[in-house]
């Protein structure tokens, strides 16, 4: 099996009234790449400003109208168009691997980490 490296590009924007949106894409491909296929996905999205769309972008027919769907666009056409796959991250749970020197049973250990917040009622 041949050993990929996949490189993780963020894409994000801020709108008005504080709405954010950021999403994690992957793909084997250099900086340079991914580059050129943004400013790609951004053309093909300002291709569709103001037109009635008869493919079925993204699940819908519209046009591109506000930013969350231009952005939306941009996103759709990378991973559909250019191949990249989109990516999770939870900052909540981590996993750490550490040796087990102080028990009878000598190896090595996994060890799951869960940031949990947990709230109560008071009063």
């Amino acid at each position: 099996m041949e050993n990929k490296c996949f490189n993780i590009f963020k894409i994000e924007y801020d709108w008005c009234e504080g709405e954010h949106e950021e999403t994690l894409l992957c793909k084997n491909a250099e900086r340079e790449e991914f580059e050129k296929d943004l400013v790609e996905a951004r053309d093909f999205a300002r291709s569709l400003l103001g037109k009635k769309v008869k493919e079925n972008y993204l699940g819908k027919g519209y046009s591109v109208e506000c930013l969350p769907e231009y952005y939306g666009q941009i996103i759709w056409f990378l991973k559909n168009k250019k191949g990249y796959g989109e990516c999770y991250f939870d900052e909540e749970i981590y996993y750490g691997v550490d040796d087990n020197l102080d028990k009878k049973d000598v190896g090595i250990r996994l060890i799951k980490f869960q940031n949990m917040i947990n709230d109560s009622e008071l009063g």
